[in-house]
């Protein structure tokens, strides 16, 4: 984590300056907001997604995070001329200051929640490691994905981490080493979008699987996630004792009870997410 719980609680008080942020039921929408820069990144906006998806995890009534983005590039990735001078960056002073070095793929990480990217822009660079680290990607037919850093010198080294996870190491080398443009349908083929969509219909999927989620059990998702995050960390010998003591954990929940009374009266849950 890279905020403080004392720090979270003072989440009224931000004035966001590069995001928007909106809560809507249990939705938290998050939007990237510097569509003059075709939401590039600088340092000031990565804080103030951290801080955002930090308040998404510790909020027990946000079941589902989305992430869009203003104007016509979702994220060109990190916007290079304020990374080498950071004296042009816009400082959010409103914006506790956070207490390790912030990496995005670590904040989505630590989200343990379903996160979708709806993606109606293209996606470059540094882009990548939001939509990598988001359980679904929606995106419109005609974005493309690209990862042109070798035509500047450079290597999409943390990008490279995220997509590992995602495709096989020759496809994530291939996009690195040629830095070319790839299309939707093809950036599905390898897995970075999970839904494919057009403009007229992005809204309406995108809902649609909104409301899939927050159908489910909140509790029971979110120890899915924690138990994602921990299983690759443990000794073989001791993966399944501990999948089984989540398991244990999910079973004697209220959402569980309260589920499995739901499936015997024939009616829709009301979950706790306790």
């Amino acid at each position: 984590m890279f905020y403080t719980d004392s720090d979270i609680q003072k989440f009224a008080s931000v004035e966001f300056k590069l995001i928007k942020i909106q809560q809507n039921g249990n939705l938290f929408t998050i939007t990237l907001n510097r569509a003059e820069k075709r939401n590039a990144f600088t340092p000031t906006m990565l804080q103030e997604l951290a801080f955002a998806l930090e308040f998404a995890h510790a909020k027990d009534d946000i079941w589902c995070v989305l992430i869009e983005a203003e104007g016509p590039a979702f994220c060109s990735g990190m916007d290079l001329s304020i990374f080498q001078n950071p004296a042009l960056d816009i400082k959010n002073e409103s914006l506790p200051k956070s207490i390790k070095e912030i990496t995005i793929g670590n904040a989505l990480k630590n989200l343990e929640k379903p996160c979708i990217a709806k993606v109606q822009g293209s996606v470059f660079a540094g882009g990548f490691l939001i939509i990598g680290g988001c359980s679904l990607v929606v995106s419109v037919d005609d974005a493309l994905f690209g990862l042109p850093e070798v035509k500047r010198g450079i290597f999409p080294m943390q990008v490279m981490a995220t997509l590992l996870k995602i495709m096989p190491q020759r496809k994530a080398m291939e996009m690195a080493i040629l830095g070319k443009n790839y299309s939707a349908k093809e950036a599905f083929d390898l897995g970075i979008v999970t839904h494919l969509s057009t403009k007229e219909n992005i809204e309406q999927d995108t809902k649609g699987l909104i409301n899939s989620i927050l159908e489910n059990s909140p509790f029971a998702i979110k120890k899915g996630f924690k138990a994602m995050n921990n299983f690759p960390l443990l000794p073989e010998n001791d993966q399944h004792k501990y999948l089984l003591g989540i398991l244990q954990e999910i079973r004697d929940s209220e959402d569980a009870k309260e589920g499995i009374l739901a499936f015997k009266e024939k009616r829709k849950p009301v979950w706790k997410n306790k």
